[in-house]
């Protein structure tokens, strides 16, 4: 999965993209989509594996539908909207959970790091792009912000006016977390 993720992220050939794979490429390899076993990806290696579901679905979503969305547009919001799971430059979001009763009765099998600042996924997700230069149009930043969902306090603003491009990213993450669940 990591090799498929370089290579779609090396035909963006952005500013920042491979700087920010380097820097946090092993991070990210092993950095899971959840923290509860109940939920989607909850391993090493399942954001990567969630985003680049995401970003297939969002294709098909885009060609079915003949929605003639930018696909450097679709590839950079699919594959890096989750990013912010990582945590920040230099600390994990999700360590392992050191608690065998959390494990057990709860099936968190990781925690979220008390020593990084409170941030939502997508916000810390916008940071970490920033930190490395990847810049993003108005309608990518707007997508990755909605990314969650517009039922969000947060997104509410927006409802109703949300980009195409935020539309399919939100749609292809709820099929991908669904078909997940029922497989």
């Amino acid at each position: 999965n990591w090799k498929t993720f370089e290579n779609l992220c090396n035909k963006l050939s952005l500013p920042g993209v491979s700087e920010l794979c380097e820097s946090l490429g092993e991070r990210m390899v092993m950095c899971p989509a959840s923290h509860k076993d109940s939920m989607h990806g909850c391993y090493p290696g399942g954001m990567i594996e969630h985003c680049l579901e995401v970003a297939s679905t969002m294709r098909k979503i885009n060609d079915a539908m003949s929605l003639n969305l930018d696909t450097r547009s679709i590839l950079k919001v699919a594959l890096f909207h989750d990013v912010g799971r990582i945590g920040s430059v230099d600390e994990e979001m999700y360590i392992p959970q050191d608690s065998e009763w959390h494990r057990e009765k709860l099936g968190q099998l990781y925690k979220f790091n008390e020593s990084l600042s409170k941030m939502s996924v997508s916000h810390r997700s916008l940071s970490l792009l920033q930190s490395f230069g990847v810049s993003l149009t108005q309608e990518e930043w707007i997508a990755i912000q909605l990314a969650p969902g517009s039922h969000f306090e947060e997104n509410r603003f927006y409802v109703g006016n949300e980009p195409t491009l935020a539309l399919v990213l939100q749609q292809s993450k709820a099929l991908v977390i669904h078909k997940s669940k029922h497989s």
